[in-house]
């Protein structure tokens, strides 16, 4: 006789209890454990991770360190074990710092094969607190080297000598921050980053500027790209009068650096505070400093422009502006001593050469004859 199976049942435990499980080390153990298994799985082929936090506490810092070197060392057992293994792979709320573990080729011959491939970052302001030994000169956080160096050069692929295979099935990328991110102290070196399949692209929180970085990590893709989306990113521009943009950013690092010092009690040490102001809580500006707002030599109403011009094959376009008022907004201008935002909401250059944008690409997607069917970044 067959006995029916008792329903699954969802239990929500009191707050002290669920505290007392999450603290017990055994309970991390298993999940060390486990993961370590992952090689075990053969038909695994899309994985999805997720931190806990966008900004865990200080005191938290430490463990999630530890769970991350786990989980990078479970994915070394599997990129070693079974190389282009996963077709989806998607970390989230993703701890800014970099790991050894990072360096080993077995990751990237892990990842060589993604056809998906989604990083979304916490924030830095908590993992900049890290206690960490002292950092060069030039940084302010241990956060820097991650951008700099570890997404660009490890978790995505770096210049030759690599094999051109390596990513070679890449269709759709997110690179989303939880922190502004290009120009000032988070900096990137995207610039020779190619997947030539790829089709779908989201940047969050980027910043775009002269150099025109951002802009070129998306129209190396024109004759491929299907989707776009931009998500909160903006313009960063040197204030009036800072003739050399990569001194004004020393000299910004530098007060940033002493203030966030400051901020821990003089020494760097941040055991006797148990909340951290943002890591950029630069002096206000004064006001009869102020000259007028900088000239933008690369607005988005060029960028807009020039997406519009080469991205021949867009059907799907998506740009969100920052919602919030007392963040950066579309424009961002740093000196030695502040960074400040823009206010300028009407910018009627920007807000035409968008709509260009969109009028193009919905033309575009309407010849199709059929809906174009988004699979990626809903």
């Amino acid at each position: 006789m067959c006995v029916p199976a008792e329903p699954y049942r969802y239990e929500t435990p009191a707050p002290e209890v669920q505290s007392a499980r999450e603290a017990r080390a055994e309970i991390r153990e298993l999940l060390h454990h486990a993961l370590s298994r992952l090689h075990e799985l053969p038909a695994l082929r899309s994985l999805s991770i997720r931190f806990g936090d966008i900004a865990p506490q200080p005191a938290e810092l430490d463990t999630i360190r530890d769970d991350l070197a786990a989980i990078l060392n479970a994915l070394l057992l599997l990129g070693a074990s079974a190389p282009g293994a996963l077709s989806a792979f998607s970390l989230s709320r993703l701890p800014p710092i970099h790991l050894p573990q990072y360096d080993d080729p077995a990751l990237r011959a892990l990842l060589a094969g993604l056809a998906q491939l989604e990083i979304h970052t916490a924030g830095t302001d908590a993992w900049s607190a890290l206690v960490t030994p002292p950092l060069p000169p030039e940084l302010i956080s241990p956060c820097e080297p991650f951008f700099s160096h570890t997404l660009p050069r490890r978790l995505l692929p770096a210049p030759p000598p690599v094999p051109p295979a390596a990513f070679a099935h890449l269709e759709a990328l997110a690179l989303s921050f939880s922190d502004p991110v290009g120009v000032f102290y988070l900096s990137y070196n995207f610039a020779d980053l190619f997947f030539p399949a790829l089709r779908a692209l989201r940047l969050q929180h980027i910043q775009f500027s002269a150099a025109r970085d951002a802009e070129h990590l998306v129209t190396r893709h024109a004759d491929t790209l299907l989707e776009l989306h931009l998500a909160h990113c903006q313009i960063a521009v040197p204030q009036n009068g800072t003739e050399n943009p990569q001194a004004a950013v020393a000299a910004a690092v530098a007060a940033a650096r002493n203030l966030l010092n400051i901020n821990r009690g003089g020494n760097g040490d941040d055991n006797n505070n148990n909340e951290h102001p943002p890591l950029l809580s630069l002096p206000p500006l004064d006001d009869d400093a102020f000259d007028g707002w900088p000239v933008v030599p690369r607005p988005w109403s060029d960028i807009y422009t020039e997406f519009t011009n080469k991205l021949g094959r867009l059907v799907f376009l998506d740009v969100q502006d920052p919602w919030w008022l007392s963040f950066p907004d579309r424009y961002v201008a740093y000196s030695p001593s502040v960074v400040m935002q823009f206010l300028e909401d009407g910018r009627e250059d920007d807000i035409r050469a968008l709509e260009t944008f969109h009028r193009t690409v919905e033309e575009r997607a309407s010849g199709l004859g059929v809906e174009y069917k988004r699979g990626c970044f809903p």
